[in-house]
């Protein structure tokens, strides 16, 4: 099988993005188990959320955390919502 280079990409949506350590503890988790994935913390503002979104989706991304101040606001953008997400009337995580 011939070596692929193609990370599955992850990350999370917020404003500010560059204090956020869950890059950190992801990239981590990735290399322990092995895994051709990339985090990636992405300083979007309000906006551009839809566009970031968009992106997200035409790149094939396996899915993003939702952060302030985007949790209610991206749940237009959103295909569904679990039971909690609709309970709660936020998100945090987006496949």
């Amino acid at each position: 099988m011939a070596q692929s280079f193609l990370s599955t990409l992850t990350g999370s949506f917020s404003k500010p993005a560059a204090e956020n350590p869950t890059v950190a503890m992801m990239e981590a988790a990735y290399a322990h188990h092995g895994l051709l994935a990339r985090y990636v913390n992405c300083e979007v503002d309000a906006e551009h959320l839809a566009d970031a979104v968009r992106g997200a989706v035409a790149m094939g991304g396996a899915g993003v955390n939702i952060s302030l101040p985007h949790k209610q606001t991206v749940i237009p953008l959103l295909d569904e919502l679990s039971s909690a997400a609709r309970l709660i009337g936020a998100v945090n995580c987006v496949t």
